[in-house]
């Protein structure tokens, strides 16, 4: 019995954090690709104040919502509570600060205390933060609900009209459709209208106002949700302001043209916060469910591990990459943020253990302790700003972050493991981030290392080596949820092997950084013509795609893009299938929009986009239906079968269908 606690309570944290994945990677990691899009529509003074706009109203979330939805994920779910009572609270709350919020935004218009920041944007950050409040409080109750796959198809909906939206203002519409000047509107419309349009998808999809009723309120729990909640708002405010202070005092010392450069840098290390928001939001749940379990300090000691050895392989990860992606991604205005995205990447390791940690103070309902360490974090952030911006620039931020996450991280695992005592790798904390420094400093030193290669391959090394150090304890939680036979192969090699396998991606990766990829690009091309020899899509298709990438980003876009096309194109003759059809269609969008203008190509695959969903306008209506109907993604003759009595009319096909709901 207790092997088996164990393994569903570690089958369950993988499976959200796969499911989490998915939206996570559509809500977040995509949006990042639309960097190059604003970063070249905006000048580097429009990127700052959008950067400043969109840090207030993260500031006044907290306030407006009353930190609300981190008390309906807590109550909501833990089953000695009414999940209806929980919800219609939430909106309660939610309602009364929104309302007090309006009140008080349209005296601060008419006062005009606060023009320097918002004036002319009043309205705009209203809808923007009222928007966003009920699209997280929405969403949140739906993972208090488990229904995580719906959580996900959340994700993926807020994408799609994130990416529409912001072709369309910037690329497809004319300028001034909106009036000239008016950059930094699209940028927040865009926000406002997806988030507008996932909270109401997920309205209808969960039919979330069968759990409100302002009837009967529970004004005990309405009580101990607030007492939980309240003192969150501070502490989100002080971690926001842990953030916000940079770019504000950086406006204020600097100007706004170099907070645009400070918010370019920040771009490259929001992709490890992005990637453990996958892992963390699972983590969440797990941490309030398992609370209560027998086996709770063994669980918890299994997964900070995983927790430290996944952000150090990120945070190595994305300091390998950084330059080459800066000089592709970000726009060349603000191309010269790269020689302070090292230190914030390395702040990213220490902000996710923060928010780790913190968990365990939600989990057990210690938020007053939560609030403690955030006034020491906005304190140092703070401190360290108004003494080091005016002195060394640019570097300030990055080194204050680094010293505020650094501290509470410390304190944080001093002070949870009096709540829960688990052990803490000490000895792996201290290597890992020793290599990590070592990889930050070089980077810091040599902000251009394509022309020290020797640098490069230096970094790279030390990258194999946080990769094989931290890679026992990713593969040890994570081949618990893998099929055992894959799992036996991988940890059947050994530390040594798996040494002798990273120093020859090292010697491969050399020969690249020498000859420009050109050895990676024959062995793409070879597996391609392999996988298509031995009828193998999945290969073929891979090494297709990665190979006309590396030629357009090294060579020539055109010729990637071309190159890209004849790929897809050729397994149209010997399989004749729809779906490499599409693709071949698809890539000759990216061929002309690398031949033309990329606005082309864009604009052309909205038009078949749209015109395929009136072409299936009939089979797309069905699938919804469906989906909302029956909770799940599959042909119906399948729900049929797992569901034998679904078609039954009456009373009974009404209590099926509230049971298994789009359910997680």
């Amino acid at each position: 019995m207790h092997e088996k606690k164990i393994g569903s309570s570690y089958g369950k944290l993988m499976m959200n954090t796969i499911i989490f994945a998915i939206g996570s990677f559509s809500s977040k990691v995509l949006v990042l690709l639309l960097v190059p899009i604003y970063t070249n529509h905006l000048t580097s003074a429009e990127q700052g104040k959008t950067d400043n706009l969109t840090m207030i109203a993260n500031w006044m979330i907290p306030l407006a919502t009353l930190t609300i939805s981190e008390a309906i994920i807590r109550f909501g779910l833990d089953k000695a509570y009414d999940k209806k009572k929980v919800f219609t609270l939430g909106n309660l709350a939610c309602g009364a600060g929104m309302l007090a919020f309006a009140v008080i935004l349209g005296l601060v218009r008419l006062i005009g205390v606060a023009d320097k920041w918002i004036s002319g944007y009043t309205i705009l950050l209203f809808l923007y933060v009222f928007m966003s409040g009920i699209k997280t409080l929405y969403t949140t109750f739906v993972r208090a609900m488990e229904k995580v796959r719906l959580f996900a198809v959340a994700g993926i909906i807020a994408t799609f009209f994130t990416l529409l939206f912001m072709v369309l203002f910037y690329l497809v519409l004319p300028d001034d459709f909106l009036g000239a000047g008016t950059g930094i509107e699209k940028y927040l419309l865009c926000t406002i209208l997806s988030d507008a349009i996932t909270a109401v998808f997920v309205t209808i999809a969960a039919k979330l106002w069968r759990y409100i009723d302002f009837k009967d309120i529970d004004r005990e729990l309405l009580t101990t949700m607030l007492q939980y909640a309240v003192p969150l708002i501070p502490a989100q405010l002080l971690w926001l302001i842990t953030n916000g202070s940079d770019s504000f005092m950086t406006t204020h010392y600097l100007g706004e043209g170099r907070n645009g450069v400070l918010a370019a840098a920040y771009k490259i290390p929001n992709l490890v916060a992005t990637v453990y928001m996958m892992f963390g939001q699972a983590w969440n749940m797990s941490a309030i469910t398992e609370n209560d379990s027998e086996d709770r300090d063994t669980f918890y000691e299994k997964v900070f591990d995983f927790n430290q050895s996944l952000l150090y392989i990120l945070a190595a990860g994305c300091l390998l990459v950084v330059q080459p992606i800066t000089a592709v991604w970000i726009g060349a205005s603000v191309r010269d943020c790269v020689k302070y995205s090292p230190l914030l990447i390395y702040s990213t390791i220490f902000s996710c253990q923060t928010t780790f940690m913190g968990s365990i103070y939600l989990a057990s309902k210690q938020t007053k302790r939560s609030l403690v360490t955030s006034v020491i974090s906005g304190v140092i952030n703070v401190g360290l700003n108004i003494v080091l911006i005016p002195t060394i620039g640019l570097y300030g931020p990055p080194l204050s972050t680094v010293a505020a996450y650094l501290t509470v991280f410390i304190i944080r695992a001093v002070d949870t493991r009096k709540i829960i005592p688990f052990r803490i790798d000490i000895r792996k904390m201290i290597v890992s981030n020793v290599l990590i420094v070592i990889m930050t400093g070089i980077l810091l030193i040599e902000p251009d290392m394509w022309h020290h290669k020797i640098f490069y391959m230096i970094v790279l090394a030390l990258f194999c080596a946080v990769f094989v150090i931290n890679m026992e304890a990713i593969s040890s939680l994570f081949f618990r949820f893998l099929p055992k036979s894959i799992a036996e192969k991988v940890t059947s090699l050994g530390t040594k092997k798996l040494s002798l396998i990273a120093a020859g991606l090292v010697a491969f990766a050399g020969l690249n950084i020498l000859f420009r990829a050109i050895p990676l690009m024959i062995l793409l091309a070879a597996g391609y013509a392999f996988g298509f020899h031995i009828d193998a899509p999945k290969i073929f298709s891979v090494c297709g795609v990665v190979c006309a990438a590396l030629v357009g980003f090294l060579i020539a876009p055109e010729l990637g893009g071309g190159l890209l096309f004849v790929m897809w194109a050729a397994p149209i003759v010997k399989y004749r299938r729809k779906i490499y059809i599409a693709a071949a269609v698809v890539s000759l969008d990216v061929f002309l929009g690398t031949l033309v203008t990329a606005e082309l190509g864009i604009f052309l695959f909205l038009v078949e986009l749209i015109a395929l969903m009136i072409v299936f306008r009939k089979k797309l209506a069905d699938f919804v239906l469906d989906y909302i109907e029956y909770g799940t993604l599959g042909p119906i003759d399948r729900v049929a079968e797992k569901i034998p009595h679904r078609r039954k009319s009456g009373a009974e096909d009404d209590n099926i269908a509230d049971d298994d709901d789009i359910n997680g």
